[in-house]
């Protein structure tokens, strides 16, 4: 077991660490071991901005985002420990240097909508809170904060500790204190027998018994190339369970089926009943009121099963109200959610049995023929996010910011990438190319701009006349040839999986805003496109003959940052972070190379070292809106 321990904690600092000159021990009480970590923080690099001055750290993880308020560096560190381990005292010690200031330092962008019209409206620039600059009191008042967490990680049920050390700023004193030689003493007592021992299936089939049939092959297959795995309908669970709803009966036998059978993925296999408000397998909606959508769908809630507090069942709904993952800045109502994921989940959002044919098919001819011929080739889509019609500055293209992350780490892996970018002359001017890139094989797509439940697009480089490019549509999805060359697609955007849509919403869409405020006037509900028969993400999936093999999107409102900012945190950084890790050697190969749990890492790594949860409004969306359509235990590549 201490061997396990170690070889956990090295893993992760990759992820989170205090830099390269960290020293760490590991001594011995009578009721703990302590683990020591040390480390000598650099003086921080002060660069004038025009009217601002930034503070950069070379150990710094991450950084203070709150919306104009100081953007200031976090040195993080995460130490992860065996499920079922007992906390003792954790104790952080440093020292303080003192920089006198000649400039206010830079506040922190807005997080806007990805939506062009929301953004345009909310954009300032250089937002700026006089409450904090014009004040002698520390920013932010806590030199350090601890967090922790129960997840995954490489493969094994853990606990995360982070220890987040800030540099403190006086605005009205101008005078900023950076830590130094920061020591971090952990107490812990790991369990004498693992807390998780079952080790009969590793996957879960949750489907409707109208899709036996065709998941029955699917159980086959997997089995057959040495993934134990099992099937259970609703109709079987429900009955067994005393949840407050659906959702949570599925909730609660995904629990027993972690610890009776050990399974490490979960797939639902079902979305809408038609073109009903119905479900085959329901979904959680969460009520995270943004003040543009009060709720949206999440699949996060599936994986979340555990929270620190002795590895008890996680409800995501800590107030017990009875209203899950509640964040309500008018009643000041928050659920305090764990959100770290215990089990890959991922959904084939089918709704009729033809659509269960196909996407079966094409797992099982993908895990079986898939070959780097054309697996190591590699498209990423994308333009200027936030141009200047849209709030922005010239010469900074968000999306192709966080592509070019992408492009850099699938290049180091071998991969041979097709830059789509506006800003490359004739790289793409519509739907045909982006079509004709995928319809050669790829192993990934990555598309990041702006995009709705029916289609996706982004704006050409320092665009003032608000000119808006489409790239795909849910009606060019019949016009992909890939078959059998199936990529896994990122669809950066708003509401671009957006799993709940259905034709019904025409109904009652008209019932709610009537027929002038669903066609003819504001909010003009009917341009929403939520009365599509399947998002965007969802038909790629769905696609017979061409498509692809699992996608992820935004079930509600994407959000990014404006300008140099745009891969600090939100979306253009979660993004790329999956590519990141797909080629992140000091993962195991189970994280590295399976869907479900490469998905989990970045929203684990997210949670880790961009932002808690429970603190940011819209960082909790960024995560709990993310969702995996496809098979969670989908070898990368093939088998």
């Amino acid at each position: 077991m201490k061997k396990t321990i170690t070889l956990l904690i090295v893993g992760l600092l990759f992820i989170s660490g205090l830099g390269a000159a960290t020293f760490t021990k590991t001594t011995t009480t009578d009721q703990f071991q302590i683990e020591t970590t040390s480390a000598s923080i650099s003086e921080p690099v002060i660069t004038e901005k025009e009217e601002f001055i930034s503070i950069e750290l070379e150990q710094a993880t991450s950084y203070l985002m709150d919306t104009g308020k100081p953007m200031l560096p976090i040195i993080g560190k995460t130490f992860v420990y065996p499920a079922g381990t007992t906390l003792g005292d954790i104790n952080v010690d440093f020292e303080k240097e003192t920089f006198e200031l000649e400039k206010k330092i830079t506040p922190a962008p807005q997080k806007l909508p990805l939506n062009a019209d929301l953004a345009e409206q909310m954009y300032v620039e250089n937002p700026f809170d006089a409450t904090v600059y014009d004040s002698s009191n520390l920013y932010p008042s806590e030199s350090y904060d601890i967090n922790t967490g129960a997840g995954r990680y490489n493969g094994e049920h853990v606990i995360f500790v982070t220890v987040n050390t800030y540099a403190q700023y006086s605005p009205s004193e101008d005078l900023l204190y950076v830590p130094s030689d920061i020591t971090i003493d952990v107490s812990f007592d790991t369990p004498a027998s693992p807390l998780f021992t079952a080790d009969e299936y590793d996957l879960l089939i949750i489907t409707d018994e109208q899709f036996t049939g065709d998941m029955q092959r699917l159980v086959d297959h997997k089995n057959s190339i040495g993934i134990k795995t099992v099937m259970e309908t609703v109709q079987e669970i429900y009955p067994a369970y005393n949840g407050r709803d659906n959702p949570e009966d599925i909730k609660l036998r995904i629990k027993d089926a972690i610890e009776e059978w050990g399974i490490k993925y979960v797939l639902l296999a079902g979305g809408r009943k038609g073109q009903t408000h119905d479900w085959y397998i329901p979904s959680r909606t969460v009520h995270n009121d943004d003040g543009w959508e009060a709720g949206y769908e999440s699949d996060l809630y599936y994986s979340d099963i555990y929270k620190t507090d002795d590895y008890v069942f996680e409800d995501w709904d800590s107030n017990g109200n009875g209203i899950f993952a509640e964040w309500s800045a008018l009643s000041s109502r928050m659920d305090v959610i764990d959100y770290y994921p215990d089990v890959s989940v991922g959904r084939l959002p089918i709704r009729y049995t033809s659509e269960a044919g196909v996407v079966v098919d094409k797992i099982i001819d993908y895990e079986t023929n898939a070959d780097d011929s054309w697996f190591k080739n590699g498209v990423v889509v994308s333009g200027d996010t936030f141009p200047p019609s849209r709030g922005g500055s010239p010469g900074w293209y968000e999306g192709e910011m966080g592509t070019g992350h992408t492009v850099e780490a699938l290049e180091s892996n071998g991969f041979n990438m097709e830059k789509l970018w506006l800003s490359i002359p004739g790289a793409w001017t519509g739907p045909e190319d982006v079509i004709n890139a995928i319809s050669a094989g790829a192993g990934f797509v990555h598309f990041a701009g702006h995009s709705n439940p029916a289609s996706w697009g982004n704006h050409p480089p320092d665009d003032t006349e608000h000119v808006f490019i489409d790239g795909i549509r849910i009606w060019d999805m019949n016009k992909l040839t890939n078959t059998g060359e199936y990529p896994i697609v990122m669809l950066g955007g708003c509401h671009s999986a957006q799993f709940n849509v259905t034709m019904a919403n025409i109904l009652s869409g008209i019932m709610e805003y009537g027929l002038g405020g669903y066609f003819f006037k504001d909010p003009f509900r009917f341009f929403y496109y939520e009365w599509v028969p399947h998002d965007l993400s969802s038909w790629f999936v769905i696609q017979k003959g061409g498509g692809a093999i699992g996608s992820m999107g935004n079930t509600g409102l994407g959000y990014g940052y404006v300008n140099e900012h745009a891969d600090m945190g939100l979306g253009g950084w979660l993004d790329p972070r999956f590519f990141e890790n797909h080629v992140n050697e000091s993962l195991d190969d189970e994280v590295r190379n399976y869907l479900g749990p490469l998905h989990d890492s970045s929203l684990s790594d997210y949670i880790t070292i961009i932002g808690n949860a429970n603190k940011d409004q819209i960082d909790r969306k960024t995560i709990e809106e993310h969702v995996l359509l496809g098979d969670p235990s989908l070898r990368i590549g093939g088998v």
